[in-house]
């Protein structure tokens, strides 16, 4: 594996960023980045390195890392012409412009705490989160930012979220 790769600068005219992933396979290189990322695979398998933990991964795999934990999806081959398909975003821990140490926050806080280690989301959050990412693609404005805090919310107090590594 190699060592690192900068990958998901977020432009200062954004609050997070996006990205519907396609390709023949996932990112190859092990790599770390600043960013939080919130990372759905909606097509392929493989296996997944975060941190000290490896472990299969297939469509639905959900996890959220934390700033410069190291991470990688090994796609499997695919067949000729098949691509994996993925939906990941990135964000930093201030996105809106102050600190998670706020009252408001601290599930938010503790969320971001946990995710240093990984956490892989599973049950009916999974299938809840996946939704509203997919949704999240096509949505704009404060509309986009709003589905983003609904989602970091769900994540915040659900029940279905295991750490990683």
């Amino acid at each position: 594996m190699k060592r690192y790769l900068e990958k998901s600068a977020i432009p200062d005219s954004r609050i997070f960023v996006i990205k519907d992933l396609k390709a023949p396979y996932f990112d190859p290189n092990w790599h770390f980045h600043p960013e939080y990322q919130l990372f759905l695979v909606l097509k392929g398998k493989g296996t997944r390195f975060i941190g000290d933990n490896i472990k299969p991964f297939k469509e639905n795999d959900l996890v959220m890392t934390g700033p410069n934990l190291p991470h990688l999806w090994r796609s499997d081959s695919m067949a000729e012409g098949q691509q994996t398909r993925g939906i990941v975003i990135y964000f930093q821990p201030d996105l809106l412009g102050f600190s998670v140490e706020k009252e408001e926050l601290e599930t938010t806080r503790k969320l971001f705490q946990k995710s240093l280690r990984g956490i892989e989301v599973r049950g009916e959050t999974n299938k809840l989160i996946s939704k509203w990412m997919i949704e999240l693609l096509d949505l704009k404005g404060l509309a986009s930012v709003i589905q983003l805090l609904k989602i970091l919310n769900t994540l915040a107090t659900s029940t279905d979220c295991y750490s990683i590594a």
